[in-house]
């Protein structure tokens, strides 16, 4: 979880501890997600290339918790950004706890899923009663 240093600005855990955020799913909040997990993962542990791809998923599953979990409700709801390292590996995870709503026009989007795909070794949506969670992972990290 992020915190504030002596200044007020906000800190983010350093790898390898975990880190785990929550905002509301608002589109404004992705790019300050984006931004702590970029800082999260900055060392050298990761080649550039790797965390421009791991953010830019993450971003992808982000924008979804502001799409479609909360479209229509009344209420703003809320998003949770967690990662951590494991063995040679890496997941992070991004869910919510509100019900999937398609968007307006299906036949102009639906290509996120695909595109985290291509970016990360493994993609695992589950969908339930407790709202989307999906887990990003990427599987020979430092090799």
């Amino acid at each position: 979880m992020p915190t504030t240093d002596s200044r007020g600005a906000a800190t983010v855990p350093r790898w390898p501890e975990p880190l785990r955020i929550t905002a509301t799913a608002h589109g404004a909040q992705v790019r300050v997600l984006r931004r702590y997990l970029t800082q999260w993962l900055d060392g050298d542990h990761l080649d550039a290339d790797v965390i421009d791809d791991l953010v830019l998923a993450t971003s992808e599953a982000l924008e979804n918790c502001c799409d479609h979990a909360y479209a229509g409700a009344s209420v703003s709801g809320v998003m949770t950004l967690a990662a951590r390292p494991f063995d040679h590996g890496l997941v992070i995870t991004v869910g919510d706890d509100g019900h999937w709503q398609p968007t307006a026009a299906p036949g102009t989007r639906g290509r996120g899923l695909a595109m985290m795909r291509t970016l990360v070794d493994d993609v695992a949506v589950h969908a339930g009663a407790d709202g989307t969670h999906i887990a990003l992972t990427l599987y020979r990290v430092g090799d």
